[in-house]
């Protein structure tokens, strides 16, 4: 479902050139035009300004592949025409920005620049702006919990949404399994890692003559488990290798798998036990089931309410 995903943070970048935009000459080129929001106009160098900002909020960590740069893209063309449309909405509906939040704001951000020399000579012009983007910023997240603010669900519709939903109140299924590790760098010769495969070959037929699994897995485990005989107690499906776990899962309780290639080197496995998956009871879940239930009440509301928004809208982006 649709969600305002980038938040406070795009809207404090848009609201940095709300004003030019705003203002932007009615006879303005079609080609320079990036964006109409009703009367809201957006030039493509804002945009790319907005964008490029929002980038480096999003991947403050480093570079992005292309593909996942232009859903992106898109997701903060969406996000602009969304808070446009809500704070325009917030404005008619007469919602007013908390004052004691915004002098809030304005406090801390005087305090953060406090040792900036530059600052003094800045602030009559960065305050009024900053002043905007707090209350456009509070008044969108008002409205915004004005639509969320939902009656919780009653208890008949909790519990047909625990039985319509069996999947989300039931615990996988886990596998007890334990392990000897031999490990071999990946950059070493076939020769090393047959060698590996045929001493994992040896001791499993040790076991399966007798010996006791854990006490060969401390002995000779180079896996952190090795202390515990091994044990790796019970795992969630997906924390080992797929091809390990599907070699495990064709196993019966007691057996051991053939020698296994991982990452770390080759690797011997004994299932020691399978708990399935199991549907928690309604009592045990209820409270959960009810908070599910609730958020997806309330991204429902706020999904159609966007989408009233913009059906009733003049909303044109030339992309």
């Amino acid at each position: 479902m649709y969600r305002m995903r980038l938040g406070v943070g795009l809207c404090a970048v848009l609201l940095a050139f709300h004003v030019a935009a705003g203002n932007q000459s009615p006879g303005a080129s079609q080609d320079d035009l990036f964006a109409q929001i009703n009367d809201l106009t957006i030039s493509k160098k804002e945009f790319e300004a907005i964008f490029q900002a929002a980038v480096r909020h999003k991947y403050y960590h480093g570079k992005v592949v292309a593909a996942e740069l232009e859903d992106f893209r898109k997701q903060v063309v969406e996000d602009i025409v969304t808070q446009e449309l809500v704070f325009r909405q917030a404005q008619q509906s007469g919602i007013q920005p908390d004052r004691s939040k915004i002098d809030a704001g304005v406090d801390a951000f005087n305090l953060k620049n406090a040792n900036n020399e530059d600052w003094e000579a800045r602030r009559e012009k960065v305050v009024p702006r900053l002043i905007e983007r707090l209350e456009r910023q509070d008044l969108i997240e008002k409205m915004e919990a004005r639509v969320r603010n939902l009656p919780r669900p009653n208890a008949r519709q909790v519990e047909q949404y625990y039985f319509d939903n069996p999947d989300k109140f039931t615990e996988p299924k886990r596998l007890w399994v334990s392990v000897i590790l031999r490990k071999v760098s990946p950059a070493s010769t076939e020769n090393v890692w047959v060698e590996a495969e045929a001493a994992l070959d040896m001791l499993k037929q040790r076991a399966l003559a007798g010996e006791d699994f854990g006490a060969l897995a401390r002995k000779h485990s180079e896996h952190m488990s090795a202390a515990t005989g091994g044990d790796l107690g019970y795992l969630h499906l997906g924390v080992l290798e797929e091809s390990v776990q599907q070699k495990i899962e064709t196993l019966e309780v007691g057996q051991l798998s053939d020698p296994l290639r991982v990452l770390e080197g080759i690797t011997l496995f004994r299932l020691n036990g399978v708990q399935p998956a199991n549907l928690k009871s309604f009592e045990e879940v209820e409270n959960r089931a009810a908070d599910l239930l609730y958020r997806e009440l309330q991204d429902t509301a706020w999904e159609s309410y966007v989408d009233a928004l913009k059906s009733s809208a003049y909303v044109y982006v030339n992309d």
